[in-house]
């Protein structure tokens, strides 16, 4: 029997967007192929899609299923939000009847958005759906059950960068008989751990700014005081009330460090400006910060202050200005955040301006972001590029060498060459009979615990 995705293989269609009809971007376009092709040789590969926020990475998420006629697929998202966003997409195919990439009657798929752990009664509601929508530690429990993981044959990561955290690698290593699809918009972790997989398309920023997808930025400073709050808070005050008053339908999300931050900016905002804002963090139920979500969308709301609850997954495109009190310190947090704002798919809005008081100390990637000259489209892009273009180099260059798991010092030992950066420096030394060698020499006298051998030059 086949199914849903099989059945339905054949009305998938790739209309290219143009002035009079909607349809598929060029990075939508060049990812959906690519990942059809790498499948085509590759069957236990996993494949890397890097795409920058707001260049229609759910879309492609979506068609994935339906260009690999998948039988029953797993999709693992980074929070309850988005896996709420991606459950409601799957149900209806908005998106994708939108974009005329799907017909307006085709039969919608079974979907499932499990919403607590695995127990034995959701075994027939994963049976007979076609899209399992979980969050990370859910799909974690799906993925110790034998004779449940064993009816995925498709597993698609959102937001990938979470991957070498132990419980998406976890998923990915229970269900390995499945293809592995993993999307991020940063290919990269602050812990240097690596993402497993093969990069099959990587859609650059500098490509999505000429397309238009990636918006103008502007970054305003603040001169450098003590009462930072209060002059960021005013700052954005004004921004807001001059882009109303131009006809730009935009609103305000207020960024702080933590719960207890968010706070007091909240307490700051209500008495010194006259903003509609609501807080958003992760101690409020589901239903209320979807209710929140909905008063903002409805645009009942000035905007929200929160800590890092939208910072992925999240579309609205009509948040086009940033008060930044407390700055990411990561670059991959920081290019999320930016992506929010940098979007252009909505009507009456204008350049996405980022609010934040001048901090020469704070340096993302040896650049000092937040300076008075800082010129954001620039530097965004280029720390973007540099970082995942290093990053491929890297993978490409690791992916040379492995492990004889017969010949392991230290079997017990997860360790990935990508993680291994010297202080100092590394000595080479030319050998001969190495095997031999670093098993009587090496190995007691210096404590080696493993080695990689290259499998396209002589080097270990």
């Amino acid at each position: 029997m086949n199914s849903y995705f099989s059945e339905n293989y054949n009305k998938l269609k790739y209309p290219k967007v143009d002035e009079e009809t909607s349809g598929l971007r060029n990075a939508q376009l060049g990812a959906i192929h690519s990942i059809s092709s790498f499948f085509t040789l590759n069957k236990t590969k996993a494949a890397v899609v890097v795409m920058p926020t707001g260049s229609g990475k759910t879309a492609v998420l979506m068609m994935t299923p339906y260009a690999l006629e998948a039988s029953k697929v797993l999709v693992i998202t980074p929070s309850k939000l988005v896996r709420s966003q991606v459950s409601g997409e799957y149900s209806t195919l908005k998106t994708l009847t939108k974009v005329n990439v799907l017909p307006e009657n085709i039969k919608r798929p079974k979907v499932f958005e499990m919403k607590s752990l695995y127990k034995e009664d959701h075994g027939n509601q994963i049976k007979n759906s076609d899209v399992i929508v979980a969050t990370p530690q859910v799909g974690l429990s799906i993925s110790r059950v034998e004779n449940i993981r064993n009816k995925f044959d498709l597993v698609l990561i959102d937001e990938a960068h979470h991957v070498p955290a132990k419980t998406w690698t976890e998923i990915l290593e229970n269900i390995n008989e499945a293809k592995h699809v993993l999307f991020t918009a940063t290919p990269f972790r602050m812990d240097n751990k690596t993402i497993k997989g093969v990069f099959v398309y990587n859609y650059p920023l500098s490509q999505a700014y000429k397309d238009g997808i990636f918006g103008e930025i502007q970054y305003i400073p603040i001169p450098n005081a003590k009462n930072k709050d209060y002059l960021i808070a005013k700052k954005a005050e004004s921004i807001f009330l001059l882009d109303r008053e131009k006809g730009y339908e935009h609103f305000l999300m207020v960024r702080a460090s933590s719960k207890d931050r968010a706070k007091e900016l909240q307490e700051l905002y209500n008495s010194e400006t006259i903003l509609n804002l609501q807080r958003v963090d992760s101690s409020m139920s589901s239903k209320t910060v979807y209710k929140i979500i909905d008063t903002l969308r409805e645009k009942e709301l000035d905007g929200i202050i929160c800590v890092d609850m939208l910072g992925e997954g999240f579309d609205f495109p009509n948040l086009k200005i940033a008060a930044i009190h407390d700055p990411h310190k990561s670059l991959a947090n920081t290019l999320q955040f930016i992506g929010r704002f940098a979007r252009t798919n909505a009507e009456n809005i204008d350049v996405a301006k980022f609010i934040a008081m001048n901090d020469e100390e704070l340096v993302i990637e040896n650049k000092a972001l937040y300076k008075s000259d800082a010129i954001w489209q620039e530097i965004i892009i280029d720390l973007s590029e540099n970082k995942i273009n290093r990053e491929e180099i890297e993978k490409e260059y690791i992916g040379e060498y492995s492990i004889d798991k017969n010949e392991q010092i230290d079997p017990d030992l997860n360790l990935s060459l990508h993680t291994i950066r010297p202080n100092c420096h590394a000595k080479l030394y030319k050998v001969v009979h190495f095997k031999n060698y670093i098993r009587s020499t090496i190995s007691p006298h210096c404590g080696t615990s493993n080695y990689w051998r290259s499998n396209l030059s002589n080097l270990i």
